[in-house]
């Protein structure tokens, strides 16, 4: 799947603190045309949203100096319209508590070991309703 060049134009920042998380997503997601920045804790992504815009942000949930969770409401607060995706090493369990709270809060979660279609589908879909309400 490649995209056109007004596409390539859109970033995706990816905050995670393990470094070959960040490698990973950045190599595969700008194989496939999308402008990536990694950052590896919180603080570091606050101040990348508020230097630039971004209209996805792929967070891990469990980082040193603020929950995935946290970082949410806080991108929320200051009136980000970035869409958000959360990461987790967690396997999949239907019964586990990150899947219950995603029901509520709307945002996809994905597993580690990604699969790469679901990245990419995260991705597309993230796009297409960003610019859907924009």
């Amino acid at each position: 799947m490649s995209f056109s060049a007004k596409e390539k134009n859109h970033r995706i920042l990816v905050v995670d603190d393990e470094l070959d998380v960040l490698d990973f997503l950045k190599m595969y997601l700008e194989s496939l045309g999308w402008q990536v920045t990694t950052a590896s804790s919180v603080a570091d992504a606050l101040q990348e949203l508020d230097n630039g815009r971004y209209f996805l942000v792929f967070s891990d949930i469990a980082m040193p100096d603020m929950d995935g969770y946290e970082f949410v409401s806080t991108i929320k607060k200051k009136g980000m319209d970035s869409k958000i995706a959360l990461m987790t090493g967690f396997g999949y369990n239907p019964n586990h508590t990150l899947i219950k709270l995603n029901k509520e809060v709307r945002h996809p979660v994905l597993f580690k070991p990604f699969d790469r279609a679901k990245v990419a589908d995260t991705v597309l879909k993230a796009w297409q309703e960003y610019h859907k309400e924009g």
